[in-house]
């Protein structure tokens, strides 16, 4: 029996057994500002709010201000995270944490580098999975997940079905 006075405080985040990053990598026939634009400006168009949402089908996700958001039907808000680092053309950098207290959160990096002319390498790093309670699971979920987002992505940008 736990006879501490904060028997009931909130349990410290256990440290995730691989807190490695998780790496994808991904090639569109579109210049680096094309790219860019079309990951971030674009992105409520080729997200995958039916698999990959908090809200479900039916809500709009969009980089706004410093934050990136999903908007239910029911005009709820819901922050995803924070924009850290914001570089036209180059890469972004933000807290991640859709569904869970910024406290949790993990931290994405997307950089875009443009291989040969007109063709532009996305490459996602995902890393910060010790910040989470239950960070094993949340970084197989992700390493899943990613490289299904990133095909719906290249697929709205002109690539392979």
């Amino acid at each position: 029996m736990d006879t501490s006075l904060f028997s009931h405080a909130p349990r410290e985040p256990e440290p995730a057994e691989s807190a490695e990053p998780v790496h994808c990598r991904v090639t569109v026939a579109r210049d680096s500002r094309e790219a860019f634009e079309g990951f971030t400006d674009l992105i409520h168009l080729w997200w995958p709010v039916e698999s990959r949402s908090v809200a479900g089908e039916g809500s709009h996700v969009e980089f706004e201000d410093n934050v990136i958001t999903e908007t239910s039907i029911q005009d709820e808000v819901l922050v995803w995270g924070e924009i850290l680092d914001w570089v036209p053309d180059s890469h972004l950098r933000l807290t991640w944490h859709p569904g869970t207290s910024p406290a949790a959160s993990g931290e994405l990096r997307i950089d875009f580098a443009e291989a040969t002319p007109g063709r532009t390498e996305i490459h996602l790093a995902h890393s910060g999975w010790e910040n989470m309670p239950d960070g094993q699971q949340q970084r197989a979920a992700y390493a899943a997940g990613w490289p299904e987002v990133l095909a719906r992505y290249v697929r709205f940008m002109g690539g392979p079905a």
